[in-house]
């Protein structure tokens, strides 16, 4: 029997699952099979999966279409490996992915979750690193999630009960893996371990609104783990507040300095998250929100002295720190207008 699964769900990616399953078949570790859960594809997905001749690979067509929380979970139910490794249809996998991915958790039973970097490419291009350590990427959670295309112990699943929620879709990942950290821990390897193809079809591109909105619901519910005393005005102060970036007013910017300090107050009576960590990341949160402020409400449009001498003024300078404001200066000093 195979050590890893590699689980793939796939619904209508006719022009890029031959490219996914390929990448996969290249992998320089190579005790796996692949599980292409189908879900009624209404393209050419399915025959495109079928041409491709390679033992390793295990194809299951769903009898009607079950949304893809519910094809994930049928899936984890066929897999009888100890370990699982998540891919999608479309995105394309570096060769060393499960090998360093399997690597770390052969070598640190601690840590059952095993995650990496990547790049987006397509309609948009960015490279992508998560925290690299348990405590950094947990709290990181409170923000969004930190799992991506990771290799995982299925003993999360058979012996905790861990599912896929379909109410969370689709923000099914990021509830899932919140979950999952509740009970082991996370390692991000700090290297591009896979490909994310970007492209106007996808799920979070046709429900922004949507995904937005289970977004917040798993921000809260990561929240409510840190401490169940917040009341219901700070909960949505939270995630309707706190964690956008745009600060409006200097007083917006104190308040959410001192929601950030009974955040790490009431996390010292549960202890879920690591102190210095929580620290780290809601002063990371601040410095980046009020950059964010900065940048669009003098810089917008590009970098100027007369428009720098207007961030000074603004008094914004001292509160972004000096690193910050050297940064505009020398831009403004040696940018022209963009």
């Amino acid at each position: 029997m195979a050590r890893v699964t590699v689980l793939m769900p796939t619904y209508n990616v006719e022009k890029y699952v031959r490219e996914a399953i390929e990448s996969v078949l290249r992998q320089t570790f190579t005790d796996f099979e692949l599980l292409v859960m189908d879900d009624c594809s209404t393209d050419g997905t399915l025959e495109v999966v079928r041409s491709i001749r390679d033992p390793r690979i295990r194809i299951e067509q769903n009898p009607s279409n079950l949304g893809l929380s519910d094809n994930l979970n049928r899936g984890l139910s066929l897999i009888t490996t100890d370990l699982v490794a998540r891919m999608d249809g479309d995105d394309i996998a570096e060769p060393f992915w499960l090998q360093r991915e399997v690597e770390v958790l052969d070598n640190q039973p601690e840590i059952g979750i095993c995650s990496g970097g990547f790049e987006r490419f397509g309609s948009q291009q960015s490279l992508v690193r998560f925290p690299e350590h348990h405590e950094d990427g947990l709290a990181n959670m409170l923000f969004e999630c930190t799992v991506i295309v990771p290799t995982f112990r299925m003993s999360l699943y058979r012996d905790h009960g861990l599912r896929y929620s379909t109410d969370a879709f689709p923000a099914e990942d990021y509830r899932f893996w919140a979950e999952c950290l509740r009970v082991t821990k996370l390692y991000n390897i700090q290297e591009t371990l896979f490909h994310y193809r970007m492209h106007p079809t996808q799920i979070c591109t046709e429900k922004r609104v949507v995904q937005q909105e289970k977004v917040a619901q798993v921000r809260l519910y990561m929240l409510e783990w840190l401490s169940d005393r917040f009341s219901k005005e700070e909960k949505h102060y939270y995630i309707r507040q706190f964690t956008r970036k745009e600060i409006d007013t200097r007083a917006d910017l104190e308040e959410r300095k001192a929601f950030a300090q009974k955040m790490i107050a009431l996390n010292r009576s549960v202890g879920h998250f690591n102190e210095t960590a929580l620290r780290r990341r809601l002063d990371k949160h601040l410095t980046l929100s009020l950059y964010d402020t900065v940048v669009t409400r003098f810089f917008s449009d590009g970098y100027s002295l007369p428009k720098y001498l207007r961030y000074l003024r603004s008094g914004l300078a001292l509160r972004t720190g000096r690193h910050y404001e050297t940064k505009f200066l020398l831009k403004s000093l040696l940018m022209k207008k963009i």
